[in-house]
């Protein structure tokens, strides 16, 4: 296990967009992640989206890559706590802030049914006061079936992580 997930976290390393910035062993939250990959950006609000306002917006997302052999319920909802503390942490909304994604990615070593059921209903989605929002990407990869598991707003990372599962060596 721990072979392929060191090749699995290099080879998401290097299939990110020139924009992300990486760290690796980088501790989010009281936990070290084997990597944490962030994308920030900043434009010029819009009125309708055609009126210059003279403000700007900002927007981010985070992935947060970890090893999480022996996958249980139990050990899934532990980590579900964990990405809302990793929220409270990396999102830092102000007036100015439009969204902000958490992608947390857990890579296993197995996955049983439980567990694939309940990270389908796992929902993240948060409305600030101060503005905007922010929403946790959950995807759960069985490395010994290949397969990746996820919540709804997670399922975009399905399609970010098919093509590095399907090139394991």
């Amino acid at each position: 296990f721990s072979s392929e997930f060191v090749a699995l976290r290099d080879r998401m390393q290097a299939a990110l967009d020139a924009e992300f910035v990486s760290r690796r062993n980088a501790e989010v939250a009281g936990r070290t992640a084997a990597l944490i990959s962030s994308f920030s950006v900043s434009t010029e609000k819009r009125m309708f989206g055609l009126i210059p306002t003279g403000k700007s917006t900002h927007a981010h997302e985070y992935r947060l890559l970890f090893a999480a052999p022996g996958m249980t319920e139990a050990s899934l909802a532990d980590w579900w706590q964990y990405a809302q503390a990793a929220v409270g942490e990396l999102v830092k909304p102000d007036e100015d802030h439009s969204f902000s994604l958490v992608s947390l990615i857990l890579v296993s070593d197995g996955v049983d049914k439980a567990v694939q059921k309940k990270a389908k209903k796992l929902s993240g989605e948060k409305q600030y006061d101060e503005g905007g929002w922010s929403a946790i990407r959950l995807a759960v990869v069985d490395l010994s079936e290949g397969k990746t598991y996820t919540n709804t707003s997670g399922e975009p990372l399905r399609g970010i992580l098919k093509p590095l599962l399907q090139n394991r060596a």
